[in-house]
Parts: C-alpha cells; structure tokens; sequence
C-alpha cells in the first residue's frame, strides 16, 4: 500500500489583477517586446498570443545574449540589442526574466532613461509558465466519469452532477476507450482517477479498473467517491471492489462532506484489505483535512465573453484533463455542459475545438499541448467571480448557483 502521490494539488495561479494590470500595459504600446530571450520569455510569448497581444521580439543587452536560441520550445522571433528599440516611439518592454536578475535590468533601463517597462512579479511569471507548459507524460493525468448522476446533491457541483439525469457510459465504448488511451500513452501516465457523478454506482466499476490497470502497470489509479457505497461494495452484485481494489493497486480518495457515514468503519476496511484510503474535505490541498466541506461557486458569464488573459488563472487549466465518450476535454465544465444547458434550457456551445477525438490523434504530446492553451468554451468562465462560497449544502437546482 503506497502513499499517495500528489497529484492533485492546486498549482500557484497568478493573480489576476496583475493580469489586468499586464494586458493594460501591453495595449498601450504599437511595439511591443519581451526582455530576455530563454526558455520561460517563449512561454510569455506563448501566453502573449493566447491573450491576441502582438509581441514584436525579444531584447537583451548585450550581443552575446542574443546568440542564445530556445525557439524550439515555443516558436522564433527577432531577438533585438536594447540599444535598436531604445528611441523607438511607442515602444514598451514586459521584464519576463527572474527577480533575482532585476538588480542589473532595472539599473540598465533607468541609466538609460528608458521607462516604458512593466515589472512582472516572479509569483505571476511562474504562474504563468507553469500553466502553459505542456506538461510531460509523467505529469499528466486524466479525469473518467463513469456516472454524470450522483447520490448527493451539491449545491454548485462542477460536475452538473446534482442535474443530470440518470447516466453512464456505453460499457463497450468505455472499454475500448481505456484501450485506446492506453495505446496513445504508450501505456504510461501519472494518474487516472475515476470519479462521477458517483463512480461507485456503475456496476462495471471493477471492469474498469481491471483494463485501467493492464492498460497502465504503473499509473496511480484512484476512485474519487463521497464514500456512501463503499461499505457496501464489499458484497457487491459484480464482486467484491474492496478486493479488486487490493487487488489492481487503487487507491482510494473520499471528499467528506458533512453527512452521516462511518468514516471510521471505511478506514478499518482499508487496512483490512490493505488499501489506501484517504480522505479530506478538500482533496486539492496538500495537507488533508476533514474540516467542514466549503462550496466554491464557479461563476458562469452566459454570454461567453471573458477575453482569454484570465484563463491561466482557472484551477482546471492544463490539469484536469477528462476523458468521456472518446474525446478528452480541458475541464469538467466544458465536458458536462450538456446537462447545464438541459437543466437551465442555456445554449453553452461546444465547438470542435473544445475537444479531442482520441481515436484521430496520434501521440499524448498532441493532448499535452491541447491541455496548456485556453479552448473557445473558456469564455463562458467569469473567472474572477470565482470565490469560496459557503459551507456544503444540498442544492436548490438553481441557476443562480451558477450565476
């Protein structure tokens, strides 16, 4: 029984108000440049061309840094000497290198009374370029729903779970996909977790499992559950998923929520089938806590019009990759718009972009990099009217859950 990797925390997201105050910035200026030329200005500049920001090159100070070339991480642009774009009028440079170098350009600019910069802090920098770097295969993950529908009820459930009517996925078309996925990772990935909905009300659930695992000898695999079945899986009409669990190496993820459940009797049975068995009422902080559950409220802008800046800020951005009906989508919301729209007769579009068919693609990188750039569903997100709500509570299937 291994611990548990940390797979899903929560990376630092930049802060939007200097995301606003970056985008005012850069829309000021007909020239615009990034100082310094390695491997996290291309990731600036990717992020720049998410955001419809026309970014002209790069400057450094001296010719020797401008020999350097890291366009293969993102794509080439001229690289300037200081001295050519200097008197340029309309010109303004982002600072996108460490802090620590600040000491020397900050100095620089000023000596040379050159004050049209703007000072990216690191905390935003590295939030930013850890957002669109595709991540590597040992860093992936991917989200399966085996349920849209739930035993609960939550209020604001990203999952739409609390709307959906009764749904699972075609078993033939969810084997062959866990087969197909398998082949297109070459059998290797950090981490699947199977969650709903509630996962533990599909009766193929140990099928599943079964193929995740020959499929994947050595990813992490987990069942994110509200844990209300799970004491009585162990007699299910399929087979014992205590067993199977011990069996296929799965571990065990519980959101706990303030209901009434022998969490004590489920982590006996843990250590009696020796799984592990872990629970929180945040599964997204590293330290795991059963503190009163906390709703967060996700605000939708129904008229799909938040410009693509805020989209590094989104917890779901080139994390939470989830694979339903053969396709791989960016987050939750998009996947299950389907319901939304049903429940609240909306008309959330999902275009072919929003998506990727996994039997047309050819390799992970091509989900890799799906995964770390905004999809046209990203508008619909009011980003910064996302907050920590309340405390848990059942919904009133309302749409001002959501609005």
């Amino acid at each position: 029984m291994g611990k548990r990797k940390k797979i899903h925390l929560i990376n630092d997201l930049p802060h939007i108000y200097e995301l606003e105050d970056t985008m005012s910035f850069c829309r000021k200026y007909e020239h615009l440049y990034i100082w310094g030329n390695g491997e996290t200005e291309q990731y600036l500049l990717k992020y720049f061309d998410i955001c419809g920001i026309i970014v002209e090159g790069f400057v450094v100070a001296k010719e020797d840094d401008r020999n350097l070339d890291f366009s293969n991480i993102y794509r080439k642009l001229p690289v300037k000497l200081f001295e050519e774009i200097k008197d340029c009028p309309s010109a303004g440079i982002v600072i996108g290198s460490s802090e620590k170098l600040y000491h020397r350009i900050i100095p620089f600019l000023r000596k040379n009374n050159f004050s049209d910069y703007f000072e990216m802090t690191e905390y935003n920098r590295q939030g930013i370029v850890c957002q669109v770097r595709p991540r590597t295969r040992e860093e992936l993950t991917l989200e399966i729903s085996l349920a849209d529908h739930c035993n609960l009820s939550c209020q604001m459930c990203d999952h739409f779970s609390q709307l959906s009517d009764k749904w699972f996925p075609d078993y033939e078309q969810m084997c062959n996909d866990l087969r197909r996925i398998g082949t297109v990772f070459d059998h290797q990935i950090a981490a699947i977790s199977f969650l709903g909905g509630e996962p533990t009300l599909n009766e193929h659930l140990i099928d599943y499992l079964k193929i995740a695992r020959e499929e994947f000898p050595d990813a992490e695999l987990i069942i994110l559950t509200n844990g209300v079945e799970l004491l009585n899986l162990e007699n299910g009409k399929t087979g014992n998923l205590w067993k199977a669990c011990s069996d296929f190496d799965i571990h065990i993820m519980i959101t706990v929520y303030p209901i009434k459940i022998d969490y004590e009797a489920i982590e006996k049975k843990g250590r009696e089938y020796n799984v592990l068995v872990e629970m929180s009422s945040n599964i997204h902080v590293e330290d795991l806590t059963k503190i009163t559950k906390i709703s967060d409220k996700h605000t939708m802008d129904l008229t799909g019009s938040i410009p693509p800046f805020y989209s590094v800020n989104c917890l779901y951005f080139n994390k939470f990759t989830v694979l339903k009906d053969g396709r791989v989508y960016m987050c939750p919301i998009a996947a299950h718009s389907d319901i939304f729209n049903k429940a609240f007769e909306q008309n959330l579009q999902l275009k072919e972009m929003d998506s990727l068919d996994i039997y047309s693609i050819e390799s992970w990188e091509q989900i890799a990099e799906f995964s770390a750039k905004p999809v046209p569903f990203c508008r619909y997100c009011d980003l910064k009217h996302w907050y920590h709500h309340s405390q848990w509570k059942c919904s009133s299937k309302r749409i001002e859950e959501y609005i």
